[in-house]
């Protein structure tokens, strides 16, 4: 009786280390700052220099928009926030390396997406946010994480721009995208 009543403690002992010891979940470090001026010029320039090459109006800078998409960025979870931060447009990007984290690659990737702008059949992409000619104000954030990509690229550069008001509406293509 005293053996089995050993080998019971002994798989309990196990069996509770082995709950405790198994990760819940991934960890993912981040490394949070503001923007720079240059980079937050970077955004805005950016987007305006498209706008204005697809009929819309530049946009304005609002730091409340820049807040919430540092709240998102810091979360270090490269998929859309589905309004957690605001009922906001949204464009995520992330880069590694010393080019591709960059604003500039980020807005490149975005705006890329013009070649697969179909008038007759429109569908939301990053690129008909930049343009979408209802949308006046954006703020823009970045986070530094690990956990985006395999850890032998390094720390992702994770980019998030909110805007106000959101594009990407159904029905509204025609009026608010411009080839």
């Amino acid at each position: 009786m005293s053996h089995l009543l050993s080998l019971f403690t002994l798989f309990f002992a196990l069996f509770t280390l082995q709950a405790f010891a198994t990760p819940v979940g991934e960890l993912v470090q981040l490394q949070s700052r503001a923007l720079n001026a240059a980079e937050k010029t970077a955004y805005l320039d950016g987007h305006n220099k498209l706008r204005a090459k697809h009929g819309a109006k530049a946009l304005t800078w609002n730091n409340n928009l820049q807040a919430a998409a540092q709240k998102w960025a810091d979360k270090c979870q490269f998929k859309h926030s589905g309004g957690a931060v605001g009922a906001f447009g949204e464009n995520l990007y992330a880069g590694t390396g010393t080019e591709l984290g960059k604003v500039k690659a980020a807005l490149a990737s975005w705006s890329s997406e013009v070649k697969d702008y179909n008038p007759s059949s429109p569908k939301a992409s990053h690129f008909t946010q930049m343009v979408w000619k209802s949308t006046t104000q954006i703020g823009c954030a970045i986070a530094s994480c690990d956990g985006i990509f395999d850890p032998k690229y390094g720390k992702a550069r994770f980019h998030v721009c909110e805007y106000k008001s959101p594009g990407n509406v159904s029905g509204q293509y025609g009026s608010n995208v411009q080839k």
